[in-house]
């Protein structure tokens, strides 16, 4: 009895794969119907690139938006990307320099995530990441930003009620074992190439249709941004 009892326990382990995680194909039932979905061309704006293996859809940008939002990504569940990029401020923070999670402070100020999906490198302030996919990723494991691992918020997501059934829908995985950060990385930056700002805007209505500067103040800050010499 005591051999058959043991046989039972090995036979039930062999179904999960993780902490309480249900057995291999646990959401082939759900249904994996990508639609494409599309952001405006603007007048006078570049056409905006999208990478061959994350093209952007409407599970993907609906997942990466609930991940932007979600202090889960952060240690102690108290900050999402949206604490330092926030939406009423042009997804900045409006301070000089931004605290992370634990307290810490940065040596940066969170930059604005607006029309970012037209930048094909070097995001960051300094350059470091040459892909939206691989810059949605580094503010996890910060130790001054959100200041966690990737393993334990994989895991966090394999546990949660509905991120594997958001993840089934936006990338086909059959298991909740294949959600992985790179998954995260790209539903991220599907949804950071929607934040695009274009008629409306004072850049846009102004210098791109109107080719001006109201302020003097207005053309030094746009030499110096995109650091222009002619008239510098």
């Amino acid at each position: 009895m005591l051999a058959m009892a043991i046989t039972l326990v090995m036979a039930s382990a062999c179904e999960k794969t993780g902490s309480g995680m249900d057995k291999e194909g646990d959401l082939i039932d759900i249904p994996y119907e990508p639609q494409p979905a599309f952001i405006e061309q603007q007048q006078e704006f570049p056409v905006m690139e999208f990478p061959d293996d994350n093209p952007l859809t409407m599970d993907g940008i609906q997942l990466g938006r609930m991940l932007f939002f979600d202090p889960i990504l952060s240690s102690d569940s108290t900050m999402s990307c949206s604490s330092c990029h926030l939406p009423e401020a042009s997804f900045t923070d409006r301070l000089a320099v931004s605290p992370g999670v634990t307290g810490a402070v940065g040596r940066r100020s969170a930059m604005s995530l607006v029309n970012l999906g037209y930048a094909n490198n070097e995001f960051f302030w300094d350059g470091r990441s040459k892909t939206l996919e691989e810059q949605a990723l580094l503010p996890v494991e910060d130790p001054i930003e959100l200041h966690e691992e990737w393993p334990n918020v994989e895991e966090k997501f394999r546990n949660h009620p509905d991120y594997p059934t958001l993840f089934r829908k936006a990338f086909g995985i059959d298991d909740r074992s294949k959600i992985t950060k790179e998954l995260a990385g790209k539903a991220l930056a599907q949804f950071e190439r929607t934040l695009v700002v274009g008629k409306g805007s004072r850049f846009y209505d102004v210098f791109v249709l109107e080719n001006d500067f109201p302020t003097d103040e207005e053309l030094r800050g746009y030499l110096m941004f995109f650091d222009a010499s002619n008239g510098a």
